[in-house]
């Protein structure tokens, strides 16, 4: 038992093949005869060893941990070079100067100082921002059995959009997906997006990533991100939840999205 790299031990063993040959030479003839051979010829003797080595090395395999962090779903693209992702930082605030005024702000010798807001009236006030929301459309579906049915998947009040992931929970009993197909929002530009797809049949989910190409900024406003072909498999109802969901920014900062349910009836 030796031990070799990184740790691992190997069991070196061997097989000796040990060979013997004689051979007979001398006058032709005479050195055949039984007495006279030992007069008129020579005996030669070679001895021979081959030793085949060989080493086993063993490996420790361990099974497979299945547990809800190696099951989540994964972000991926069509990326071909690793980018560094920009984190915007705050700005740092200058300390106060002493006697509670603030520190004089250093003017340019050709542009004049700015001139002081008006008491109690800040000099940028803050933009009004809203969240944006998942919409389906139509939110109420009315389908036959055994026909199939498409609904999209909208997105409201975006801004900065470069990817958006969700995922989206149905009644496998009921419905079953066909098709997901691009909507045309994340490449209202003229960019190709990458759809990713990943189904659970038992448990009826659907989980979907649309994203634009690497180095491509983002987008905003309102559209279908992604349009969803179902077909209905028996009568009844159901909803279409989105119980997780978001979008990204380029530098793939979240952006929160609210989540959005659809009803539908098959008859």
């Amino acid at each position: 038992m030796t031990s070799g790299r990184d740790g691992e031990s190997s069991l070196i063993g061997g097989i000796l093949d040990d060979s013997q040959t004689k051979s007979l030479s001398g006058i032709p003839g005479l050195a055949q005869i039984p007495i006279l051979r030992y007069l008129f010829g020579q005996v030669q003797q070679d001895h021979e060893e081959d030793e085949t080595v060989f080493a086993i090395t063993p490996h420790i395999i361990r099974g497979t941990d299945i547990n809800e962090a190696n099951q989540r779903a994964i972000e991926i693209g069509t990326a071909n070079a690793i980018e560094l992702r920009r984190v915007n930082r705050p700005a740092v605030v200058p300390a106060s100067a002493p006697g509670g005024q603030p520190p004089a702000q250093p003017t340019s010798p050709n542009r004049p100082p700015a001139n002081p807001s008006p008491a109690g009236q800040p000099q940028n006030p803050p933009a009004a921002t809203g969240t944006a929301s998942f919409l389906f459309d139509p939110p109420t579906i009315q389908a036959a059995k055994g026909g199939t049915f498409a609904v999209n998947l909208l997105i409201s009040g975006a801004q900065n959009v470069y990817s958006v992931p969700v995922q989206l929970n149905y009644d496998p009993r009921m419905l079953q997906v066909v098709n997901v197909s691009d909507g045309g929002f994340l490449s209202q530009d003229g960019q190709a997006v990458v759809l990713v797809k990943r189904e659970d049949e038992t448990v009826g989910q659907l989980l979907i990533t649309a994203t634009r190409p690497p180095g491509a900024g983002g987008v905003s406003g309102q559209g279908t991100v992604v349009t969803v072909t179902f077909q209905a498999k028996t009568t009844g109802q159901t909803p279409l939840t989105i119980t997780r969901g978001g979008a990204r920014d380029p530098g793939l900062q979240a952006i929160t999205v609210n989540g959005a349910q659809a009803s539908v009836t098959v008859e």
